[in-house]
Parts: C-alpha cells; structure tokens; sequence
C-alpha cells in the first residue's frame, strides 16, 4: 500500500525540506542544480547509481549524467536503448504527465521484470535489480527524471512517498533556472545577431516543426535543402531537425547558442548560417535566426576536381567574377596565358563555357565546405 506525505514522519520530512532548501542556496545553473539533486536525494533515499535521465520518446534514445563515480559506459547506454520502447518506466511516465514517482515494481511483478529482455541485456550488465524514477518535466517530446537504482532491496513505500512529497517543487526549481539561463543566453545572442542585421527569422518547435516563418525563410530553407524541404513548409529539414535535437541541453550543459555553435552549411557558393534562440515562455519552442552570404571561392576548395593546381587557382578567380586579364594581373602572367589554362580546364571538366567552369567550381566548393558546428 502507498504511504501518503500525511504519514511521513517528521524525520523524513525534515530531510526532504533539508535539501530543498540546500538545492535553492546552492544551484547557480542548471549543472550545479543537476549534481546537487543527484547528491542531496540519494542521501534521503539510498541509491547504488543516480542519474539524470533524458528520453527522448521521438527518437526511442535516452542521454543520462551520473555522479563522477557512477558513471555509464557506451556499451550500457546503447543495451539501455535496444529496450527503450520497453521501458515500463519510460512507456509509464510517457502517458501520465503528472507523474507520480513510480518503481519498475510498480508497473510489473518481480518475476516479469527478471525474465525480461531489458533486465538480461541491460540490468544484469550494471548489476541492478530495482528502479525508482522521480520525474521532473514530461511533455509529449521528453521524459526528464532522477533515478534511482539498486542492486539489492527494492524501495520501500516510505521512500517512494518521500521522494514524491519533494518532486513538485524540485520540479518547479529546475524549469524555472532552464527559463532563467536560456532567457539571459537568448536576450544576449539576439542582441549580437541583431546587430549584424540581415537575419530572417522562424518559430520552431525542439522536434523540428515549423510554427511559424516567412516567405523568404523558406525560400532559403528550399534552396540549400532541395531534396529535404517538405513542400507545405511544415518540418525542418532533417540536418537542420537532426542539429536542434541537441541544441537544447536540459541541464547536462549550456545550450549550444551560448558558445555561439551554429548550423553551417554551403551550396554553390552561398554559405547558410543558422542560430537557435529559446522561448523563454514555451520550452517546446524556439526560433531559428537564418542568414546567406556568398563565399570567396579558393583554390583549396577545388582539390577534388581533375586540374592542375595552377588550374585551381584560375578556376577560382573565376568563379569569383574575375576577367581575364583581372586574373592575368593577380597571378602575374599573361592574359594569353590564363585562356591556354581556361583551355586545358573546359577539357578537364567536361564543359564548354566560362559559366558552366565556375558553376563546377561553386558546386565543388559547396561540397567542400557542408559542416554543422
């Protein structure tokens, strides 16, 4: 039978109210609020291995953070997502938003849970036998909790009612240091970006939805993702969904727009930058800040391609615009001599035109220089 907060005694409520109080002082930003929780709650409630578990219920994958000495391996984290969709806990606080704290005991007899593929491939690996989740944000995209695990007794109703009586204002604390960090990080990057200007704006959500975007964004979306950009204008492109799916941290670490990370990417010589900024109000949400520019083509950009390195060098000066005798002036030869190359690389490249040489060269460079930072 579960035990209610009413039945608590003075002692566990004077331990629980002990370290929110503690996390309150001692939480700068969300990595500090993290180790604290997991240090402060295992000492209310005995744990062999506490963690931050981040499910990510689109995706069926799951980032966690540990205390320093219980730390997972590659090997345990990747057994842990062979059985994600299985997860009583996971499948459990996917459809109950208001949680409560819940043990695998809760959602499973003993005998089932030790006959399962997720204790064979995962539980017995790490040594652990019983489970406790405390969840701190569920929407319909992510499963947030500390957990608990043991390796021996399971956790008792008392525990269960602790942890429980503290997870309502431990989970207000830690919305509100995200809301905090991410709208003093926004406020400052959209104040540097705006300062740049030329930057078109879309509202998105963490999933990769598009809420909301002008005309022109998505004309730019189109033409560096032709092949990726829904027709309705509906989903990002999956290398930019792909990117945003870690630009949010969750508390593991600050979000990527702090460091100034950005999405890059170039077609035909136009480079495309991109800058995710929260919704301080909505943490489902954000906006993307987009912004083309065109690129100084270079010869080192043009290695792939079958010519000389002299070659390079011409067949980059005119994809950027230059005349001949422009080219003949840079490189200190004759503009006789830049046609005899011009020649030699229309062979080379298959083609019969000035254009279609630098529309070669522009494609190589775009190939040259697609990252996502």
């Amino acid at each position: 039978m579960a035990v209610s907060t009413a039945e608590l005694t003075e002692r566990d409520l004077r331990s629980a109210l002990g370290a929110l109080q503690s996390l309150a002082e001692q939480s700068a930003d969300c990595a500090s609020f993290v180790r604290g929780a997991l240090e402060r709650l295992t000492g209310i409630v005995a744990s062999d291995l506490t963690t931050l578990s981040i499910c990510d219920l689109a995706r069926g994958t799951r980032r966690v953070i540990s205390r320093k000495a219980e730390a997972l391996s590659t090997a345990d984290r990747a057994a842990f997502d062979r059985h994600f969709r299985e997860h009583p806990l996971v499948r459990f606080h996917g459809s109950h938003p208001g949680g409560p704290t819940q043990r695998i005991s809760d959602c499973m007899t003993a005998r089932a849970f030790q006959n399962s593929a997720l204790r064979a491939d995962y539980y017995r690996r790490i040594g652990i036998n019983h489970v406790m989740a405390l969840p701190l944000w569920i929407d319909q995209e992510n499963v947030i909790s500390i957990v608990f695990n043991r390796s021996h007794a399971d956790f008792t109703d008392g525990e269960r009612a602790v942890l429980d009586a503290v997870r309502w204002p431990l989970a207000a604390m830690y919305r509100n240091i995200i809301a905090c960090e991410e709208a003093g990080i926004g406020l400052k990057r959209v104040s540097r970006l705006a300062n740049d200007g030329g930057w078109l704006m879309m509202q998105v959500s963490t999933s990769g939805r598009i809420l909301d975007a002008p005309a022109e964004a998505l004309r730019l979306l189109r033409q560096f993702f032709p092949q990726d950009s829904a027709e309705d204008g509906t989903r990002l492109p999956e290398p930019l969904s792909d990117w945003l799916s870690h630009s949010r941290s969750w508390g593991l670490d600050r979000p990527a727009i702090d460091g100034g990370e950005r999405f890059t990417t170039a077609r035909f010589g136009v480079k495309l930058t991109v800058h995710f900024v929260p919704d301080t109000e909505r943490a489902s949400s954000g906006y993307l800040l987009l912004k083309s520019a065109r690129l100084e083509p270079q010869a080192t950009h043009l290695k792939q391609l079958p010519i000389t390195e002299r070659e390079r060098q011409i067949l980059a000066l005119v994809a950027a615009g230059k005349t001949n005798a422009e080219i003949a002036s840079v490189l200190a030869i004759s503009p006789r001599t830049v046609q005899k190359h011009l020649e030699h690389i229309f062979q080379k490249l298959g083609v019969e035109t000035r254009t279609a040489a630098a529309v070669r060269a522009l494609g190589a460079l775009g190939d040259h220089t697609q990252s996502a930072a």
